[in-house]
């Protein structure tokens, strides 16, 4: 996952600093393959539109991009995940679902005239591909937080928040998704109040979202009640009718011609909504703290606004779980006003931050759409995170002994929860046989049992282990 644009000092490359980092990365490589995380490499040079693509352009100013001898542009890796997640989608039946991958190695993103900005840093991470549960969400912050542990970094805490429950409340306001993501867009000026409603009002009447009405157009009683999808499924159906299977529209993209039709047909949002709207999303965005004081204060914003509490029912659940887990316990808050990546992730985010930088360590979440936007004709579920190695060694511990490669796993044990209820337990079993020398997958899928011992064997374990919720276990050799 893309992690904070923070570069390392010309110090870095030091030759202590080197073989220090060298360790702590070769035993956090062996930590994600005892999670079950096999070690991907991708090549350093990368089509440049592959990284537009994923950031929605947000990384356009800090990558190194150039011709080459083809004429075809290309650019430094500034980030592991897109180019992971094209190698998945090259060969999804490479490995079961969830495939679970892990990296290491250097990242080239321009950080402005600071002397000591190189330009290159170092960082480590981990995807989780194929699984839309609460309990791989819980895995994959679960696997962050060892990594601290087992450096022995202290006074981290993980700030942690769900998108979606921000959708549900955007979904409330009869604005349009253009006036939804310009909202999204000012949490962090809601969130710090630096933000004037009239001056917020005034930027979005100049991008033309507000203070417009619909234009005088025949096709505008056709798309009314419709949303946006539905809305271009009509008009391109109109299209289609109107200039044939290939309409002639110049050098623009038929998709684009849809939307400046449909932003035309829609006309400008209400200011009046648009006004609700940045209060509704400056109150949510003020909200952090302790997990049960900020969620009760963030059900009590969607309540007023008659939103879905499922998306909230399920970030609590996520928390409760990640609060019994040793690595995590008291170190997790929830902050509503986070708002990384708000165009690329989409469900889970989170965010490593130590009192001694003012930039975060690290960072991830849930990104189901990069999928579609890399291509695919559907979305894949996913989740990442990642740290910067160069910011992480100064902070290991001292003489630590867990910078170094773990020995070999002992045998490979899969761990599956009996019911939802379990998972929190499971996670408890899974890091105890870790901790006793196991490699242990947790199955985050919620397979039936019949289905468990064909999995496990599937990934060359020889038990499997199925939790109760009270954390009673049972344990089945696999034939």
């Amino acid at each position: 996952m893309t992690s904070p644009n923070r570069l390392p000092t010309p110090t870095a490359n030091l030759p202590e600093n080197w073989e220090s980092q060298r360790r702590i990365q070769d035993h956090l490589l062996s930590l994600f393959a005892s999670f079950g995380y096999g070690y991907i490499d991708v090549p350093v040079l990368q089509p440049t539109d592959l990284f537009l693509r994923k950031s929605g352009g947000e990384l356009a100013s800090q990558m190194f991009s150039f011709l080459d001898p083809a004429g075809q542009s290309v650019s430094l890796r500034p980030e592991f995940t897109a180019p992971i997640m094209v190698q998945h989608l090259q060969a999804p039946a490479a490995r079961p679902l969830p495939a679970r991958w892990c990296y290491a190695g250097p990242v080239f993103r321009y950080g402005g005239p600071d002397p000591n900005s190189s330009g290159q840093f170092s960082q480590i991470g981990a995807e989780l591909i194929g699984s839309t549960s609460v309990l791989s969400d819980a895995e994959l912050i679960t696997v962050a937080a060892q990594v601290l542990q087992d450096l022995g970094v202290q006074d981290a805490t993980f700030q942690v928040a769900g998108l979606q429950v921000l959708q549900s409340l955007l979904n409330t306001l009869q604005i349009s998704d253009r006036a939804k993501s310009f909202v999204a867009a000012q949490i962090p000026r809601l969130r710090s109040g630096s933000a004037n409603p009239q001056a917020l009002l005034a930027e979005a009447q100049y991008f033309h979202l507000s203070g417009q009405g619909p234009e005088n157009h025949d096709l505008a009683p056709a798309i009314i009640g419709l949303d946006d999808d539905q809305a271009r499924r009509v008009l391109r159906g109109f299209l289609h009718w109107r200039h044939g299977d290939s309409p002639e529209l110049g050098q623009r993209h038929p998709d684009e011609v849809l939307d400046r039709l449909l932003r035309k047909l829609r006309g400008s949002d209400d200011q009046a909504r648009l006004d609700h709207a940045f209060s509704l999303v400056g109150d949510l965005a003020q909200i952090q703290g302790s997990p049960v004081a900020a969620c009760h204060e963030a059900r009590r914003v969607l309540q007023s606004a008659d939103a879905d509490t499922v998306p909230l029912d399920r970030l609590s659940e996520l928390i409760t779980t990640l609060q019994q887990q040793d690595a995590l316990g008291d170190n997790i808050q929830v902050d509503f006003g986070l708002a990384r990546g708000i165009a690329y992730y989409n469900g889970i985010i989170f965010q490593v931050n130590h009192p001694q930088f003012p930039n975060p360590l690290g960072g991830g979440g849930r990104y189901d759409p990069l999928a579609l936007a890399l291509g695919s004709p559907f979305p894949v579920p996913a989740l990442g995170f990642a740290y910067n190695l160069d910011t992480l060694t100064p902070l290991a511990a001292p003489g630590s002994s867990k910078t170094a490669p773990a020995p070999p796993p002992s045998q490979s044990i899969l761990v599956a929860p009996v019911s939802p209820e379990a998972n929190p337990a499971a996670l408890q079993t899974a890091q105890r046989l870790r901790e006793a020398g196991n490699k242990v997958h947790l199955e985050v899928s919620g397979l039936p049992p019949v289905d468990l011992p064909a999995y496990a064997a599937s990934l060359g374990c020889q038990s499997v282990v199925t939790v109760n919720p009270d954390g009673s276990q049972t344990s089945t050799p696999v034939r």
